[in-house]
């Protein structure tokens, strides 16, 4: 199984998905920064950092990380044990 990056066209069709939820623009925020920290292992461009720091603290920018970061932690060592729900 490959489990490597998705090519940029890939990804965003993945990402398009039909939501009746109406997001607050942190909201939207938080997930694209999820999105491209998975996407792109962790690379994150100044322009994302700087629109991050108009809409979240300090504070709350190190737990979105660490919330990302430990997710995604989580997620490899399932797919390293070969740990699936079914």
């Amino acid at each position: 199984m490959d489990y490597g990056t998705l090519d940029e066209s890939s990804r965003q069709a993945a990402m398009k998905k039909e939501n009746k939820a109406e997001l607050s623009a942190r909201e939207k925020l938080a997930l694209e920064l999820a999105d491209h920290i998975m996407a792109y292992h962790g690379q994150l461009p100044d322009e994302l950092y700087n629109r991050l720091k108009q809409h979240f603290s300090k504070e709350e920018i190190i737990a979105l990380f660490f919330q990302i970061g430990s997710k995604n932690g989580a997620n490899w060592f399932i797919i390293a044990m070969g740990i699936v729900n079914e």
